[in-house]
């Protein structure tokens, strides 16, 4: 009877894997430590994202394309049954609030890439008509976002409009949209703060939280406890520094609001210092290093969009999230990606790096083949 062998080879991006796996294992330590009674709940998200990174890893991401046009209806309805839930940031499902606006934005970045590939797969160039589509969908998409959730729709618009620079869109366009959303933000905002200092009620999805908390990181005034959580949070900083109390030894995280979340970089820096501060940084530096990386060596536009899409709009919530921990930026609701708890966060971060290992693998073979034929 011949012997079943297995001969399975990862061919994706192995630094790619390893800074995920060493930033999940980060995420145990920190909600054991935070939360010993929450960690086979963490424990069972983290493998929930495992899985679907395997999934996707599997299966070829350009067979995606066929399935873009359905998932960016998906993305709309959702965006629709969010701002009508009850929920504070996603829907109830089963009596539970699910957060969707990860998933949203990942679906509309994936319309938008497949988007511009499509028409330069057809050896056309984006018309004008093309490009105020795109405008108008990032535009529609954003605000819907920054109804109950400010900072993950300002990252969602950086990320897009830095893929229509990759993409190499008519500069003067993409300034002129930049220009003008920063110039209605702006006046809209000016309006808000207007209204609040009037003592007017904002009913604006979560606008006034979000006046508030921009106002006490101006004035540093906290006398409506808005700032509560960034005091602490500073001061967990601080108390980490060269001298950490080491794991599972932290005071001021029982404190924090949210630390297993909004707040899990400052959780860790308490306890374990300003080194493994760098390390998560350098970590998130080289994941976005090698995307970039993935996206030059990737053989179409699809591919090389896409990859660097999903490399950028990861690192820059890691980034947002370890400078609001930082009293860099005003308080956000942004998790630390593989970091933080959530099952949403882990499970979107969780097919993002699935379907960009899976281009790494398409392209590792690719080269293989290439140089089978040429002999070497």
């Amino acid at each position: 009877m011949r012997k079943l062998k297995l001969n399975w080879q990862f061919k994706g991006d192995k630094i790619i894997l390893l800074v995920v796996i060493l930033l999940s294992l980060l995420s145990i330590v920190m909600v054991y430590s935070t939360s010993n009674m929450r960690v086979l709940n963490h424990l069972g998200h983290i493998l929930f994202c495992y899985g679907l990174m395997i999934l996707c890893y599997v299966v070829d991401y350009r067979k995606i394309a066929v399935f873009t046009p359905l998932l960016f209806v998906f993305a709309l309805f959702l965006l629709l049954m969010t701002i009508l839930s009850q929920a504070v940031r996603g829907v109830t499902i089963f009596g539970h609030d699910v957060q969707t606006f990860y998933l949203i934005g990942f679906l509309v970045i994936l319309y938008i890439t497949d988007y511009i590939a499509h028409k330069y797969n057809a050896g056309h160039e984006l018309t004008n008509n093309n490009i105020w589509h795109l405008f108008g969908v990032v535009f529609v998409f954003s605000v819907g976002m920054a109804k109950l959730n400010m900072s993950t729709a300002i990252i969602f618009f950086i990320t897009c409009i830095m893929i229509f620079f990759v993409a190499n869109v008519k500069n003067r366009f993409v300034l002129a949209y930049f220009g003008g959303a920063v110039a209605i933000a702006a006046l809209l905002a000016g309006i808000v703060f207007v209204n609040a200092k009037s003592d007017k009620s904002l009913e604006i999805g979560r606008m006034n939280t979000v006046v508030n908390r921009i106002s006490y990181y101006i004035t540093k005034d906290n006398s409506n406890g808005y700032g509560d959580q960034m005091v602490l949070s500073r001061a967990a900083i601080s108390r980490g520094g060269f001298h950490p109390s080491g794991p599972g030894k932290g005071v001021i995280k029982y404190r924090l609001p949210e630390n297993a979340t909004d707040y899990a970089f400052a959780s860790l820096y308490e306890e374990l210092g300003i080194g493994i501060g760098i390390f998560i940084i350098m970590l998130y530096l080289i994941f976005f290093y090698r995307a970039r990386e993935v996206s030059k060596a990737s053989g179409g536009p699809f591919g090389k969009l896409f990859s660097f899409a999903i490399g950028f709009w990861l690192t820059c919530q890691a980034l947002v999230h370890i400078g609001v921990n930082c009293d860099l930026l005003p308080a956000t609701g942004q998790t630390l990606p593989f970091i933080s708890s959530g099952g949403a966060s882990l499970g979107v971060s969780g097919i993002a790096v699935g379907i960009l290992l899976n281009m790494s693998k398409v392209n590792n073979l690719r080269k293989e083949k290439e140089q089978s034929l040429n002999g070497n």
